[in-house]
């Protein structure tokens, strides 16, 4: 994170807060709101604790809502907030507990279509990357073969909008990726769900959002015993690469319901990845966490589309940081 940004958290966040307990509320993704900044930095999304305090753990990315994982985690074991406590172990995930949609390798999922595989950039093969072997680039579609049905997936995920996690094994300055969900009726689209930085609800293919290894984040505490005695300033190192099997990443669609749609609609998946020179990347869907609590409303979300437009086609083509 780059020292502008630390100066904004420092000098538009001096405020003060106590930090109380919360209720645990289990493998939920926590409620946040729009952390306030402008320009670049106007999605980024803040976890309240107490009134007055506001610390970044998450960014939207046109239709879906990004978390870091480790961010949850530090802020319930290193800092103190037990309204992330029940984070503090980050869950590794086993057999059943997700379905991988993308892998390096053929995972099997079950009675799910196995994972898409390629995305460590060197297998061609059939069903995997849609690209030139070690080209740093990976494309590829979920499910081949299909189709999955919006029964299917309401009869796996807990709740109605399904919480994607993604492992992210890039070092250095992380990766690009962008990509879309589609439900379809038959042959036709009738909702695309776009994970980039173009805020407009459709997918825009060269709009990427930018998956950092590592970031700094500060916030304002006063009550805290965990930030700096004299500016109350608190300084979490986050490490986005949490170990292998361990989510890096979590992610939703807040406007996303399968029930507003017919059990027989079908889904489809893409992903597209720039700047892969490691191990494999791995996207999946889980049913052991589930959206939060508190989900804005439709009329909040259609105001803040429309402030996020005129930012997204400002910034298009430009990166910013997944969480």
């Amino acid at each position: 994170m780059d020292s502008q940004f630390k100066s904004i958290l420092r000098t538009a966040i001096l405020i003060t807060g106590i930090a109380s307990a919360s209720a645990a509320s289990g493998l939920t993704l926590p409620a946040v709101s729009n952390c306030g900044y402008g320009g670049s930095y106007a999605n980024l999304l803040c976890y309240s604790p107490t009134p007055g305090v506001n610390i970044y753990i998450a960014s939207q990315h046109d239709n879906f809502i990004s978390y870091s994982a480790n961010a949850m985690k530090q802020l319930g074991t290193t800092f103190g907030y037990t309204g992330l406590s029940e984070w503090g172990s980050l869950p590794v995930f086993g057999s059943g507990q997700i379905v991988k949609l993308f892998s390096f390798n053929n995972s099997n999922n079950g009675t799910f279509p196995n994972a898409t595989s390629g995305t460590n950039d060197n297998n061609s093969a059939p069903n995997a990357d849609l690209t030139p072997t070690h080209d740093g680039l990976y494309q590829g579609n979920w499910p081949v073969p299909g189709p999955v049905t919006v029964g299917n997936l309401l009869s796996y995920i807990t709740g109605t909008s399904p919480v994607f996690t993604f492992d992210l094994n890039e070092p250095g300055s992380g990766l690009s990726l962008n990509g879309r969900l589609q439900i379809m009726r038959g042959s036709t689209v009738i909702d695309t769900f776009a994970f980039d930085n173009t805020f407009n609800s459709a997918y825009d293919p060269n709009s990427f959002v930018t998956a950092p290894s590592d970031i700094t984040v500060t916030w304002y505490d006063a009550s805290n015993p965990a930030c700096d005695a004299i500016t109350h300033i608190c300084t979490m190192q986050e490490s986005n690469n949490v170990g292998s099997g361990k989510p890096d990443f979590f992610a939703y669609a807040p406007t996303l319901d399968l029930n507003n749609y017919l059990a027989t609609d079908t889904v489809s998946f893409y992903l597209s990845m720039n700047g892969i020179s490691a191990g494999g990347e791995e996207l999946a869907f889980t049913n052991i966490v589930t959206t939060p609590n508190v989900v804005p409303e439709p009329g909040v979300l259609a105001l803040m589309g429309l402030g996020f437009l005129s930012l997204g086609f400002a910034r298009h083509r430009k990166s910013v940081n997944l969480s």
